[in-house]
């Protein structure tokens, strides 16, 4: 998967198999051709499926989360842990570290911590914790996606939006995929209403969000912060 041709690695440390398509589908996608992208999954959604078992659940979901990851040519780890009972235990924050020490990515995405899904606070509390082992460096951008339940996140301030309004046909394509989750063009507009949502404050059709861990920031070292999004493209 390594290409001479891509900027490095970057890294995208969830909860469930559809965060990654829901909340920063968009931005994903102008990201796949510039970087070699890595998905670690903490759960295979085993209580997303209100008819099936956990195992049932994690059947349909793995492979639903393996075909967006194919479309990203993003590789893809899933944490072994369960649905509705994610934690920031040492040995998955170590694992964590240790690829993020390996890849040394030029930015880290997770979840937005202040919203009503404990496996998402529990999602960002796995990336902090594993940044902050794998001792990667400032030059290292921790963005946070904007994915709560049912619509705009409370209490959530952008501090960079990205235009996905060129690649919104290849988000929905990726929303779709999760079809347990998603089984009619319905739920798939719900997932992008938010998008329409924060396009209304700017001059896009559609837009995601996302915060940064610490403000815009110019170094004297010359890394900004916030330069991965700030610099994005469609190739």
């Amino acid at each position: 998967m390594k290409s001479d041709s891509k900027s490095g690695s970057i890294v995208f440390i969830v909860a469930h198999p559809d965060d990654v398509a829901h909340a920063m589908g968009g931005t994903a996608w102008l990201l796949h051709n510039q970087y070699n992208l890595h998905v670690f999954c903490a759960t295979k959604g085993q209580r997303g499926i209100a008819d099936k078992t956990p195992d049932e659940a994690a059947c349909i979901r793995e492979p639903e989360e393996m075909a967006v990851c194919r479309k990203l040519n993003a590789s893809l780890t899933f944490l072994s842990q369960m649905d509705g009972e994610v934690y920031s235990d040492r040995e998955t924050c170590t694992t964590v570290g240790e690829a993020l020490k390996r890849l040394q990515p030029a930015a880290v995405f997770t979840l937005w911590p202040v919203n009503r899904h404990p496996d998402h606070v529990a999602a960002y509390d796995i990336a902090m914790q594993a940044v902050r082992h794998s001792g990667i460096s400032r030059d290292t951008d921790v963005y946070m996606a904007e994915n709560d339940i049912g619509g705009v996140t409370r209490q959530f301030e952008p501090d960079i939006l990205v235009d996905i309004s060129d690649v919104i046909e290849q988000k929905k394509e990726l929303v779709r995929l999760h079809k347990s989750q998603n089984p009619d063009e319905e739920a798939v507009n719900q997932v992008i209403s938010r998008n329409v949502f924060r396009a209304k404050f700017t001059s896009c059709t559609y837009v995601e969000a996302f915060k940064l861990t610490s403000p815009v920031t110019v170094y004297q070292s010359g890394h900004v912060a916030g330069q991965v999004l700030i610099n994005i493209r469609k190739r």
